[in-house]
């Protein structure tokens, strides 16, 4: 289509080349960009004509090690006059929810065949639908389950004391409460009774849903 660009983000170098070969072959002015920052893709993305954005939700690290999530680019692209189609490798729905939330008029598992992604990618440059009404729905609908989930988890984390907080953390990174009482100098029953209530406050029952919670969060199953 003239005048209608695609721009591939995605970290890995092989499937942008890919996908950015196989465009071209369609006629497509096909782009792909190294993730390096969200202002410099953002730089890249309005030195072309606005189009078709095939964006991946696991970008990686920056250049200074600061990790780059693709929902961030889904809002700003869309204003720019950007359609996005959101690619993930991860089974990470929250992640899809949000960029669905965020305006991404669609989005394609990476374990799907290529040619599946091909033929979508085309189909979307071409103006025709990606995503029916009720799957979209079912997006924005998981996407408020995740948010209220997310706010309940902050709730409950934020009932913990710093000490609290520190002790949780320490857990997580795997030490027991014998180092743990070791590195704050204080006694195992103190640090066993920091434990009981960190259990209390986050409404869980063991040290390992604790742990899950911190690192992972509520799961919310669609």
């Amino acid at each position: 289509m003239a005048g209608f660009s695609v721009l591939i983000i995605d970290d890995h170098e092989l499937f942008s080349t890919s996908l950015r070969m196989a465009l071209r072959g369609h006629g497509l002015d096909a782009h792909q960009v190294s993730v390096t920052g969200v202002n410099d893709v953002l730089e890249r993305a309005s030195e072309l004509t606005s189009g078709l954005v095939v964006l991946d939700l696991d970008l990686g690290t920056d250049a200074e090690g600061r990790w780059v999530n693709g929902v961030d680019l889904v809002g700003a692209l869309k204003r720019s006059g950007w359609k996005v189609l959101v690619v993930s490798g991860s089974i990470d729905k929250a992640a899809v929810a949000a960029a669905i939330a965020a305006g991404a008029i669609g989005s394609v598992p990476k374990s799907s065949s290529f040619e599946s992604l091909l033929k979508t990618v085309v189909a979307a440059v071409s103006g025709e639908s990606v995503m029916g009404e009720v799957e979209r729905h079912l997006w924005l609908t998981q996407h408020r389950k995740f948010q209220a989930a997310e706010r309940a988890l902050a709730r409950r984390l934020g009932r913990l004391s710093a000490r609290e907080r520190e002790v949780l953390e320490l857990l997580a990174e795997g030490h027991r409460a014998g180092t743990i009482a070791e590195k704050f100098v204080v006694s195992m029953t103190t640090v066993r009774t920091q434990i009981r209530a960190i259990l209390t406050k986050l409404e869980v029952n063991s040290q390992l849903e604790a742990v899950a919670l911190l690192r992972h969060g509520p799961t919310t199953r669609p």
